[in-house]
């Protein structure tokens, strides 16, 4: 083998273990699909969510019959707060629209005995 032939076959070989190495364009960050969900409950309080495509939906219940009370929803581009009053178990808020990506609760209040109790936080990670 010639001294060239030697030398240029060491040069194809560094080349292909540096490619690894070598800086890739950056790779655009995976969407997540519609109508994929995360949900969890805490206490006596469950939230819902779901990706619509330009965002997420959330919406929660109480898992017990609540005689005044209502839901706090926060997270990335959403605050809002359900109609205060009864809930029934297992009856959905309406749903609540957010964007972006991060931690999702949603606070269940419930008011007795003079002052406002707080009877759950689930969180979810959108």
């Amino acid at each position: 083998m010639s001294a060239k032939a030697a030398m240029t076959g060491l040069a194809v070989a560094a080349a292909v273990l540096a490619a690894p190495l070598a800086a890739t364009p950056a790779q655009a960050q995976a969407r997540p699909e519609v109508g994929i969900t995360a949900s969890g409950c805490n206490h006596q309080v469950c939230l819902y969510t779901v990706y619509t495509g330009s965002g997420y939906q959330a919406w929660a219940e109480f898992t017990v019959d609540v005689a005044r009370g209502h839901i706090d929803f926060r997270g990335p581009g959403l605050r809002a707060s359900s109609p205060d009053g009864p809930w029934k178990a297992r009856i959905d808020t309406r749903r609540y629209p957010g964007s972006g990506s991060g931690k999702v609760c949603a606070e269940g209040w419930s008011y007795h005995s003079g002052r406002w109790h707080s009877i759950g936080l689930p969180c979810v990670t959108m």
